[in-house]
């Protein structure tokens, strides 16, 4: 299955742009969005009144080892913050007037908040260094997570985050694998490794890399079930015509699996911002992204997504309701 943007409407939007009265493209990418906006939805009228956070939790076996400086625990606990509305992206969500789901698709630990959308695959995966983080089977059920999870939230606009320790790791085997990188390209330090851990962090990414892998086999044998749930959901966003807000790297990196298990996944992908970690750059060039954002985020739980959805309410006000040269008895640039 491939995917492309509705070109009419795409068409109608620019040249609705260009009859404000306004510098020929004056708001930049800003209006470049808008105009992807309307090849997603396939509407030049557009409303993103209507906007959700989707945060997958999961975890992943390979933070058994030294490559993050928590342990699983940790997943459960902010899950259950994010889900009773007390963690960072719920405070900045409130501000941009984003309702906050908070889905379970592999948490290792026990959690408390009934909040929680349980929509578990497993308790954590396995070790990669060990064996397959998860089966085939349990990677497709992630993916339909993903795509049901962002056909059933009634958004009009859906960002993408993740909560999961290791998944860093994950990720940045996936990212190499994909693109043919090395772990010098790929490897951060995550929430702020020691030499000796990062060093040890770069050690398995690098004998973990194999070039030419199928998505669903890459994820199979890395994991996790957060990122297969959010290239589902970048996939559903293609599939019902949901503009889907791309955070920092984890969230790429899903969006780059999704693009190449469905061509045209990334033309209804929008980059909220560039992210610190190294991995980051290297999608957004392979994806054709213009993220808007370059402030070294590195925060996770789709708090980079969320803070695009104000600058697209600017935005969309003079799209909507701006001054025209007809009514200003102008003449258009051309």
């Amino acid at each position: 299955m491939s995917f492309s943007l509705d070109t009419v409407a795409m068409d109608q939007a620019k040249k609705h742009w260009d009859s404000i009265a306004h510098p020929l493209h004056g708001l930049g990418t800003m209006e470049d969005l808008v105009v992807q906006i309307a090849g997603i939805t396939g509407h030049p009228e557009i409303d993103l009144a209507k906007r959700s956070v989707l945060i997958f939790c999961g975890d992943n076996g390979i933070s058994e080892t030294t490559v993050s400086q928590s342990d699983s625990s940790v997943t459960a606990m902010v899950a259950d913050e994010i889900a009773e509305g007390k963690s960072s992206v719920n405070k900045m969500a409130a501000v941009a007037g984003a309702e906050v789901r908070c889905i379970d698709v592999g948490i290792k630990d026990e959690t408390h908040s009934p909040k929680i959308i349980d929509k578990k695959v497993v308790h954590g995966t396995n070790n990669l260094l060990k064996k397959n983080a998860l089966t085939e089977a349990q990677v497709r059920k992630s993916i339909n997570c993903g795509i049901e999870e962002v056909r059933d939230c009634g958004a009009y606009i859906a960002a993408i985050g993740e909560m999961g320790i290791g998944d860093t790791t994950c990720a940045a085997i996936i990212t190499a694998s994909l693109l043919g990188l090395s772990a010098d390209d790929v490897t951060g330090r995550g929430a702020g490794l020691d030499d000796e851990s990062f060093s040890f962090k770069k050690k398995v990414i690098n004998q973990s890399i194999e070039c030419d892998e199928d998505p669903i086999e890459l994820l199979t044998r890395v994991g996790g079930t957060e990122i297969g749930a959010m290239a589902g959901a970048f996939i559903g966003g293609a599939m019902y015509h949901i503009p889907t807000v791309a955070d920092g790297a984890v969230s790429l990196t899903a969006a780059l699996l999704a693009d190449r298990m469905h061509p045209g996944v990334k033309d209804f992908v929008i980059a909220s911002n560039s992210g610190r970690e190294r991995m980051s750059d290297a999608i957004i060039e392979e994806l054709e992204l213009k993220p808007v954002i370059r402030a070294d985020i590195s925060l996770g739980e789709g708090t980079g997504a969320v803070m695009l959805f104000p600058l697209l309410d600017q935005t969309l006000a003079v799209y909507n309701g701006a001054h025209s040269f007809h009514g200003m008895n102008l003449e258009p640039y051309s």
